[in-house]
Protein backbone atom coordinates (compact mmCIF):
# COMPACT_ATOMS: atom_id res chain seq x y z
CA UNK A 1 0.00 0.00 0.00
CA UNK A 2 1.42 3.44 -0.92
CA UNK A 3 2.38 5.65 2.00
CA UNK A 4 -0.09 8.45 2.67
CA UNK A 5 1.09 12.07 2.72
CA UNK A 6 1.59 13.49 6.22
CA UNK A 7 3.63 15.79 8.45
CA UNK A 8 4.76 19.40 8.44
CA UNK A 9 5.82 19.40 4.80
CA UNK A 10 2.37 18.28 3.65
CA UNK A 11 0.80 21.14 5.59
CA UNK A 12 3.16 23.71 4.12
CA UNK A 13 2.55 22.28 0.65
CA UNK A 14 -1.24 22.42 1.02
CA UNK A 15 -1.04 25.99 2.35
CA UNK A 16 1.03 26.97 -0.67
CA UNK A 17 -1.30 25.25 -3.16
CA UNK A 18 -4.44 26.78 -1.64
CA UNK A 19 -2.77 30.20 -1.54
CA UNK A 20 -1.88 29.94 -5.21
CA UNK A 21 -5.39 28.79 -6.11
CA UNK A 22 -7.01 31.74 -4.31
CA UNK A 23 -4.60 34.24 -5.87
CA UNK A 24 -5.07 32.96 -9.43
CA UNK A 25 -8.63 31.61 -9.28
CA UNK A 26 -7.35 28.73 -11.39
CA UNK A 27 -7.71 25.04 -10.43
CA UNK A 28 -4.53 24.23 -12.40
CA UNK A 29 -1.59 24.96 -10.12
CA UNK A 30 1.91 25.57 -11.43
CA UNK A 31 4.63 23.84 -9.40
CA UNK A 32 7.61 25.34 -11.23
CA UNK A 33 10.40 23.81 -13.28
CA UNK A 34 11.79 21.60 -10.50
CA UNK A 35 11.58 20.77 -6.80
CA UNK A 36 14.15 23.41 -5.80
CA UNK A 37 12.10 26.15 -7.49
CA UNK A 38 8.98 24.97 -5.67
CA UNK A 39 10.80 25.01 -2.33
CA UNK A 40 12.01 28.57 -2.85
CA UNK A 41 8.53 29.68 -3.91
CA UNK A 42 7.20 28.20 -0.66
CA UNK A 43 9.82 30.03 1.37
CA UNK A 44 11.68 26.82 2.29
CA UNK A 45 15.47 26.41 2.24
CA UNK A 46 16.61 24.52 -0.85
CA UNK A 47 18.68 22.05 1.17
CA UNK A 48 18.82 18.35 0.43
CA UNK A 49 16.83 17.10 3.48
CA UNK A 50 14.06 19.62 2.79
CA UNK A 51 13.99 18.87 -0.95
CA UNK A 52 13.79 15.13 -0.30
CA UNK A 53 10.88 15.55 2.13
CA UNK A 54 9.06 17.99 -0.14
CA UNK A 55 9.50 15.74 -3.18
CA UNK A 56 8.28 12.71 -1.22
CA UNK A 57 5.17 14.48 0.07
CA UNK A 58 4.34 15.93 -3.34
CA UNK A 59 4.62 12.50 -4.95
CA UNK A 60 2.37 10.96 -2.29
CA UNK A 61 -0.12 13.79 -2.61
CA UNK A 62 -0.24 13.52 -6.39
CA UNK A 63 -1.02 9.78 -6.15
CA UNK A 64 -3.81 10.05 -3.57
CA UNK A 65 -7.47 10.93 -3.33
CA UNK A 66 -7.95 13.88 -1.00
CA UNK A 67 -11.38 14.92 0.26
CA UNK A 68 -12.70 17.07 3.09
CA UNK A 69 -15.81 16.65 5.22
CA UNK A 70 -17.26 18.61 8.12
CA UNK A 71 -19.74 16.97 10.48
CA UNK A 72 -22.39 15.11 8.52
CA UNK A 73 -21.89 17.05 5.31
CA UNK A 74 -21.00 15.23 2.12
CA UNK A 75 -17.28 14.91 1.48
CA UNK A 76 -15.84 17.54 -0.83
CA UNK A 77 -13.16 16.19 -3.15
CA UNK A 78 -9.95 18.19 -3.42
CA UNK A 79 -8.52 16.03 -6.17
CA UNK A 80 -8.25 12.36 -7.06
CA UNK A 81 -5.09 11.25 -8.84
CA UNK A 82 -5.42 7.52 -8.20
CA UNK A 83 -6.48 6.76 -11.77
CA UNK A 84 -3.66 8.67 -13.39
CA UNK A 85 -0.80 6.86 -15.03
CA UNK A 86 2.12 6.74 -12.60
CA UNK A 87 5.20 8.59 -13.71
CA UNK A 88 8.78 7.48 -13.20
CA UNK A 89 10.37 9.18 -10.19
CA UNK A 90 12.73 11.09 -12.44
CA UNK A 91 9.83 12.79 -14.29
CA UNK A 92 8.90 16.08 -12.63
CA UNK A 93 5.21 16.89 -12.33
CA UNK A 94 4.98 20.60 -13.14
CA UNK A 95 1.22 21.00 -12.60
CA UNK A 96 -1.49 19.83 -10.24
CA UNK A 97 -5.25 20.22 -10.76
CA UNK A 98 -7.71 20.88 -7.95
CA UNK A 99 -11.36 19.94 -8.01
CA UNK A 100 -13.54 22.74 -9.39
CA UNK A 101 -16.01 22.39 -6.49
CA UNK A 102 -13.19 22.57 -3.97
CA UNK A 103 -11.79 25.70 -5.62
CA UNK A 104 -15.21 27.37 -5.44
CA UNK A 105 -15.50 26.48 -1.75
CA UNK A 106 -11.94 27.65 -1.13
CA UNK A 107 -12.60 31.01 -2.78
CA UNK A 108 -15.69 31.45 -0.61
CA UNK A 109 -14.09 30.43 2.69
CA UNK A 110 -10.44 31.46 2.23
CA UNK A 111 -8.81 32.76 5.41
CA UNK A 112 -5.48 34.64 5.40
CA UNK A 113 -2.51 33.27 7.30
CA UNK A 114 0.56 35.37 8.06
CA UNK A 115 3.64 34.04 6.29
CA UNK A 116 5.99 35.02 9.11
CA UNK A 117 3.95 33.07 11.67
CA UNK A 118 3.52 30.05 9.41
CA UNK A 119 7.27 29.97 8.87
CA UNK A 120 8.09 30.15 12.58
CA UNK A 121 7.22 26.54 13.51
CA UNK A 122 8.14 25.32 10.04
CA UNK A 123 8.87 21.69 10.96
CA UNK A 124 6.25 21.34 13.70
CA UNK A 125 3.03 19.95 12.23
CA UNK A 126 0.89 20.49 15.33
CA UNK A 127 2.07 24.11 15.66
CA UNK A 128 1.07 24.75 12.04
CA UNK A 129 -2.34 23.25 12.83
CA UNK A 130 -2.61 25.38 15.97
CA UNK A 131 -1.86 28.59 14.08
CA UNK A 132 -4.44 27.80 11.42
CA UNK A 133 -6.99 26.97 14.11
CA UNK A 134 -6.31 30.23 16.00
CA UNK A 135 -6.73 32.31 12.86
CA UNK A 136 -9.94 30.48 12.03
CA UNK A 137 -11.35 31.12 15.50
CA UNK A 138 -10.41 34.80 15.48
CA UNK A 139 -11.63 35.23 11.91
CA UNK A 140 -15.18 34.37 13.00
CA UNK A 141 -15.04 35.95 16.47
CA UNK A 142 -16.56 39.41 17.06
CA UNK A 143 -14.01 42.09 17.90
CA UNK A 144 -13.24 42.38 21.60
CA UNK A 145 -14.54 38.92 22.44
CA UNK A 146 -12.74 35.68 23.22
CA UNK A 147 -13.71 32.11 22.40
CA UNK A 148 -13.15 29.00 24.52
CA UNK A 149 -12.80 25.60 22.85
CA UNK A 150 -12.99 22.57 25.18
CA UNK A 151 -10.21 19.99 25.32
CA UNK A 152 -12.35 17.09 24.01
CA UNK A 153 -13.15 19.05 20.85
CA UNK A 154 -9.48 19.93 20.34
CA UNK A 155 -8.49 16.29 20.89
CA UNK A 156 -11.07 15.20 18.32
CA UNK A 157 -9.74 17.72 15.78
CA UNK A 158 -6.01 17.47 16.29
CA UNK A 159 -5.25 14.40 18.39
CA UNK A 160 -3.17 11.54 17.04
CA UNK A 161 -4.27 7.90 16.89
CA UNK A 162 -4.58 6.38 20.36
CA UNK A 163 -3.43 9.68 21.95
CA UNK A 164 -4.87 10.15 25.43
CA UNK A 165 -6.21 13.48 26.77
CA UNK A 166 -3.16 14.15 28.98
CA UNK A 167 -0.57 13.46 26.27
CA UNK A 168 -2.54 15.52 23.76
CA UNK A 169 -2.87 18.46 26.13
CA UNK A 170 0.88 18.53 26.75
CA UNK A 171 1.64 18.34 23.03
CA UNK A 172 -0.94 20.98 22.08
CA UNK A 173 0.23 23.39 24.76
CA UNK A 174 3.79 23.00 23.46
CA UNK A 175 2.49 23.83 19.98
CA UNK A 176 0.69 26.90 21.31
CA UNK A 177 3.92 28.03 22.98
CA UNK A 178 5.61 28.07 19.56
CA UNK A 179 2.78 30.04 17.98
CA UNK A 180 2.55 32.46 20.90
CA UNK A 181 6.29 33.18 20.76
CA UNK A 182 5.84 34.47 17.21
CA UNK A 183 2.29 35.82 17.24
CA UNK A 184 1.98 38.65 19.77
CA UNK A 185 -1.39 39.87 18.51
CA UNK A 186 -3.17 37.05 20.33
CA UNK A 187 -4.08 36.32 23.93
CA UNK A 188 -4.22 32.71 25.10
CA UNK A 189 -5.43 31.15 28.32
CA UNK A 190 -5.58 27.49 29.28
CA UNK A 191 -7.40 25.75 32.12
CA UNK A 192 -9.14 22.45 32.76
CA UNK A 193 -12.03 23.46 30.49
CA UNK A 194 -10.03 24.20 27.37
CA UNK A 195 -8.18 26.93 25.48
CA UNK A 196 -9.47 30.51 25.31
CA UNK A 197 -8.36 32.57 22.32
CA UNK A 198 -8.72 36.31 21.79
CA UNK A 199 -6.88 39.33 20.47
CA UNK A 200 -4.31 41.00 22.70
CA UNK A 201 -5.44 44.37 24.05
CA UNK A 202 -2.81 46.26 22.06
CA UNK A 203 -3.13 44.20 18.88
CA UNK A 204 -5.14 46.82 17.00
CA UNK A 205 -2.78 49.67 17.73
CA UNK A 206 0.34 47.54 17.33
CA UNK A 207 3.30 47.43 19.67
CA UNK A 208 5.47 50.50 19.82
CA UNK A 209 8.60 50.16 17.75
CA UNK A 210 7.37 47.09 15.84
CA UNK A 211 6.96 47.04 12.11
CA UNK A 212 3.57 46.02 10.70
CA UNK A 213 3.23 42.26 10.06
CA UNK A 214 3.38 40.89 6.54
CA UNK A 215 0.15 39.20 5.52
CA UNK A 216 -0.17 36.47 2.92
CA UNK A 217 -2.61 38.59 0.93
CA UNK A 218 -1.18 39.39 -2.48
CA UNK A 219 1.94 39.21 -4.59
CA UNK A 220 4.74 36.66 -4.51
CA UNK A 221 5.85 35.25 -1.19
CA UNK A 222 8.56 37.37 0.42
CA UNK A 223 11.59 35.71 1.91
CA UNK A 224 10.29 34.76 5.36
CA UNK A 225 12.12 35.53 8.59
CA UNK A 226 11.01 32.51 10.58
CA UNK A 227 12.18 31.04 13.80
CA UNK A 228 12.08 27.29 13.67
CA UNK A 229 12.76 24.79 16.36
CA UNK A 230 13.42 21.69 14.28
CA UNK A 231 13.01 18.30 15.88
CA UNK A 232 16.24 16.61 16.86
CA UNK A 233 15.87 14.11 14.03
CA UNK A 234 15.81 16.89 11.44
CA UNK A 235 18.21 19.20 13.21
CA UNK A 236 20.98 16.66 13.04
CA UNK A 237 20.58 16.36 9.27
CA UNK A 238 21.18 20.09 8.70
CA UNK A 239 24.92 20.54 8.61
CA UNK A 240 26.59 23.93 8.11
CA UNK A 241 28.33 22.65 5.01
CA UNK A 242 24.96 21.98 3.35
CA UNK A 243 23.98 25.67 3.42
CA UNK A 244 25.31 27.72 0.54
CA UNK A 245 26.19 31.27 1.43
CA UNK A 246 26.20 30.71 5.19
CA UNK A 247 28.34 33.29 6.99
CA UNK A 248 31.65 31.90 8.11
CA UNK A 249 32.60 34.60 10.58
CA UNK A 250 30.90 35.68 13.77
CA UNK A 251 30.29 39.21 15.00
CA UNK A 252 33.57 40.69 16.15
CA UNK A 253 34.71 44.14 17.21
CA UNK A 254 36.74 44.47 14.02
CA UNK A 255 34.01 43.31 11.64
CA UNK A 256 32.78 46.27 9.62
CA UNK A 257 34.56 48.67 11.97
CA UNK A 258 31.73 48.56 14.52
CA UNK A 259 31.51 47.06 17.98
CA UNK A 260 29.00 44.26 18.53
CA UNK A 261 26.19 45.02 20.97
CA UNK A 262 26.00 42.54 23.86
CA UNK A 263 22.57 42.03 25.44
CA UNK A 264 22.90 40.32 28.83
CA UNK A 265 20.46 38.03 30.57
CA UNK A 266 18.76 40.75 32.64
CA UNK A 267 17.62 42.27 29.32
CA UNK A 268 16.88 39.12 27.32
CA UNK A 269 15.80 36.58 29.94
CA UNK A 270 18.22 34.06 28.39
CA UNK A 271 21.00 32.19 30.19
CA UNK A 272 23.76 33.95 28.28
CA UNK A 273 24.50 36.96 26.09
CA UNK A 274 23.04 37.80 22.68
CA UNK A 275 25.49 39.59 20.37
CA UNK A 276 24.23 41.77 17.52
CA UNK A 277 26.22 43.63 14.90
CA UNK A 278 25.82 45.62 11.71
CA UNK A 279 25.60 43.57 8.52
CA UNK A 280 27.79 43.89 5.47
CA UNK A 281 26.71 43.85 1.81
CA UNK A 282 24.22 41.08 1.03
CA UNK A 283 25.15 38.61 3.77
CA UNK A 284 22.19 37.03 5.59
CA UNK A 285 21.45 38.31 9.12
CA UNK A 286 23.17 36.42 11.94
CA UNK A 287 22.94 36.45 15.72
CA UNK A 288 25.58 35.15 18.13
CA UNK A 289 25.01 33.67 21.59
CA UNK A 290 27.62 33.03 24.30
CA UNK A 291 27.11 31.39 27.71
CA UNK A 292 29.43 33.88 29.45
CA UNK A 293 29.38 37.64 29.71
CA UNK A 294 32.45 38.20 27.51
CA UNK A 295 32.70 37.95 23.74
CA UNK A 296 34.48 34.59 23.38
CA UNK A 297 34.40 33.20 19.83
CA UNK A 298 35.46 29.72 20.95
CA UNK A 299 32.36 29.43 23.18
CA UNK A 300 29.97 31.07 20.76
CA UNK A 301 26.95 29.70 18.92
CA UNK A 302 26.19 31.45 15.63
CA UNK A 303 22.69 31.35 14.18
CA UNK A 304 21.56 32.48 10.75
CA UNK A 305 18.05 33.92 10.49
CA UNK A 306 16.98 33.45 6.90
CA UNK A 307 15.17 31.62 5.56
CA UNK A 308 14.88 30.03 9.01
CA UNK A 309 16.85 30.04 12.24
CA UNK A 310 19.60 27.42 12.10
CA UNK A 311 22.71 26.84 14.17
CA UNK A 312 25.73 27.07 11.92
CA UNK A 313 28.36 26.92 14.67
CA UNK A 314 28.22 25.89 18.31
CA UNK A 315 25.94 23.39 19.95
CA UNK A 316 23.02 24.72 21.98
CA UNK A 317 20.87 22.09 23.62
CA UNK A 318 17.34 21.83 22.26
CA UNK A 319 15.66 23.62 25.19
CA UNK A 320 18.02 26.61 25.05
CA UNK A 321 17.92 26.66 21.26
CA UNK A 322 14.12 26.90 21.42
CA UNK A 323 14.30 29.83 23.86
CA UNK A 324 16.92 31.66 21.81
CA UNK A 325 14.82 31.11 18.68
CA UNK A 326 11.74 32.49 20.42
CA UNK A 327 13.73 35.52 21.58
CA UNK A 328 14.93 36.14 18.01
CA UNK A 329 11.37 36.13 16.70
CA UNK A 330 10.18 38.50 19.44
CA UNK A 331 13.10 40.86 18.71
CA UNK A 332 13.39 40.57 14.94
CA UNK A 333 12.73 44.29 14.47
CA UNK A 334 15.58 45.16 16.84
CA UNK A 335 17.91 42.71 15.10
CA UNK A 336 17.08 44.24 11.70
CA UNK A 337 17.65 47.79 12.97
CA UNK A 338 21.10 46.84 14.31
CA UNK A 339 21.89 44.88 11.15
CA UNK A 340 20.93 47.88 9.00
CA UNK A 341 22.99 50.27 11.13
CA UNK A 342 20.02 52.26 12.47
CA UNK A 343 20.88 51.21 16.05
CA UNK A 344 24.56 51.29 16.97
CA UNK A 345 24.77 51.47 20.78
CA UNK A 346 23.65 49.43 23.77
CA UNK A 347 21.65 52.37 25.13
CA UNK A 348 19.65 52.58 21.92
CA UNK A 349 19.04 48.84 21.89
CA UNK A 350 18.09 48.55 25.56
CA UNK A 351 14.79 50.37 25.13
CA UNK A 352 13.70 48.01 22.35
CA UNK A 353 14.68 44.64 23.84
CA UNK A 354 11.86 42.28 24.64
CA UNK A 355 12.52 39.49 27.10
CA UNK A 356 12.13 35.86 26.16
CA UNK A 357 8.65 34.57 26.80
CA UNK A 358 8.17 32.95 30.19
CA UNK A 359 7.92 29.19 30.19
CA UNK A 360 4.16 29.44 30.80
CA UNK A 361 2.15 31.82 28.61
CA UNK A 362 -0.93 31.29 30.72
Amino acid sequence: MPTLPSGWCLRRLLMHLCDQAVRTGNPVLELGPDIAALALEMGLPAMEPVLQELGSQLERLAAAKVSLAWGKEHALAVFDARGQRRRPEAVWRSRLRLSGRFLASLMQHAMPLERRIVAAPMTEALALDAHGWIRQVLHHQPAGQAATVPWPELLHRFGGPYQGPKAFREAFEDALHMVFAAYHAIALAANEDGITVGFALDAAAGRQGQRPPREAAAGPAPSPAPVASPPASQKSSVHPASRQGSPSVAPSPAHGGSQPIGLRSHLTGLAGVIWLRRGQDDEPPVVAFTPGTRFEPDRMTLLTLEPLVLQITGGLQQAEYTRVSAWIMANRDLIDLVWEGEITTLDQATFRVRKAQASDWR
